[in-house]
Protein backbone atom coordinates (compact mmCIF):
# COMPACT_ATOMS: atom_id res chain seq x y z
CA UNK A 1 0.00 0.00 0.00
CA UNK A 2 1.30 3.50 -0.59
CA UNK A 3 2.58 5.44 2.08
CA UNK A 4 0.40 8.61 1.12
CA UNK A 5 -2.77 6.43 1.63
CA UNK A 6 -1.77 4.37 4.57
CA UNK A 7 -1.14 7.86 6.38
CA UNK A 8 -4.78 8.96 4.74
CA UNK A 9 -6.04 5.86 6.28
CA UNK A 10 -4.75 6.22 9.80
CA UNK A 11 -5.25 9.48 9.98
CA UNK A 12 -9.26 8.82 9.03
CA UNK A 13 -9.50 5.98 11.35
CA UNK A 14 -7.96 8.14 14.17
CA UNK A 15 -10.28 10.71 13.91
CA UNK A 16 -13.32 8.05 13.78
CA UNK A 17 -12.22 6.48 16.70
CA UNK A 18 -11.62 9.57 19.07
CA UNK A 19 -14.77 11.09 17.86
CA UNK A 20 -16.59 7.76 18.45
CA UNK A 21 -14.82 7.58 21.99
CA UNK A 22 -15.66 11.74 22.62
CA UNK A 23 -19.26 10.92 21.79
CA UNK A 24 -18.95 7.93 24.61
CA UNK A 25 -17.23 9.76 27.63
CA UNK A 26 -16.87 13.47 28.85
CA UNK A 27 -13.36 14.27 27.04
CA UNK A 28 -11.66 17.89 27.71
CA UNK A 29 -9.96 19.60 24.81
CA UNK A 30 -6.21 18.49 26.22
CA UNK A 31 -7.68 15.36 26.81
CA UNK A 32 -8.70 14.68 22.54
CA UNK A 33 -5.55 16.02 22.20
CA UNK A 34 -3.29 13.25 24.09
CA UNK A 35 -6.07 11.08 22.82
CA UNK A 36 -5.66 11.53 19.31
CA UNK A 37 -1.66 11.10 19.15
CA UNK A 38 -2.50 7.51 21.29
CA UNK A 39 -4.72 6.42 18.77
CA UNK A 40 -2.43 7.54 15.90
CA UNK A 41 0.56 5.87 17.18
CA UNK A 42 -1.48 3.02 18.03
CA UNK A 43 -3.08 2.47 14.90
CA UNK A 44 0.54 3.28 12.69
CA UNK A 45 1.75 0.58 14.74
CA UNK A 46 -1.14 -1.92 13.64
CA UNK A 47 -0.62 -0.71 10.49
CA UNK A 48 3.06 -1.28 10.57
CA UNK A 49 3.23 2.62 8.85
CA UNK A 50 6.53 2.93 8.52
CA UNK A 51 6.90 6.51 6.53
CA UNK A 52 10.80 6.97 6.89
CA UNK A 53 11.02 3.43 5.33
CA UNK A 54 13.86 3.25 8.18
CA UNK A 55 15.81 -0.09 9.59
CA UNK A 56 16.46 -1.35 12.88
CA UNK A 57 15.58 1.48 15.85
CA UNK A 58 14.79 3.94 13.53
CA UNK A 59 12.50 1.41 12.15
CA UNK A 60 9.72 1.71 15.59
CA UNK A 61 11.07 6.02 15.51
CA UNK A 62 9.49 5.86 12.29
CA UNK A 63 5.77 4.06 12.96
CA UNK A 64 5.47 6.44 16.06
CA UNK A 65 6.46 9.60 14.39
CA UNK A 66 3.89 8.39 11.72
CA UNK A 67 1.37 8.09 14.05
CA UNK A 68 1.73 11.78 15.70
CA UNK A 69 2.13 12.86 12.02
CA UNK A 70 -1.84 11.20 11.33
CA UNK A 71 -2.94 12.41 15.13
CA UNK A 72 -2.43 15.73 13.74
CA UNK A 73 -3.68 14.96 10.11
CA UNK A 74 -7.19 13.93 12.12
CA UNK A 75 -7.35 17.02 13.51
CA UNK A 76 -7.40 18.67 10.02
CA UNK A 77 -9.97 16.24 9.16
CA UNK A 78 -11.94 17.27 12.05
CA UNK A 79 -11.92 20.70 11.14
CA UNK A 80 -13.21 19.94 7.22
CA UNK A 81 -15.76 17.88 8.89
CA UNK A 82 -16.97 20.23 11.34
CA UNK A 83 -16.88 23.35 8.42
CA UNK A 84 -19.26 21.12 6.08
CA UNK A 85 -21.72 19.92 9.03
CA UNK A 86 -21.27 16.23 9.25
CA UNK A 87 -20.17 16.63 12.78
CA UNK A 88 -21.03 19.26 14.94
CA UNK A 89 -18.75 20.97 18.06
CA UNK A 90 -18.94 20.24 21.68
CA UNK A 91 -18.62 22.26 24.39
Amino acid sequence: MNVITLMALVAFLSEALTEILKQAFPIQDKQTYLLSIVIGVILAIVFEADLFNLTGPGHYVSIVLCGILASRGSNYINGLLKQIGIITGRS
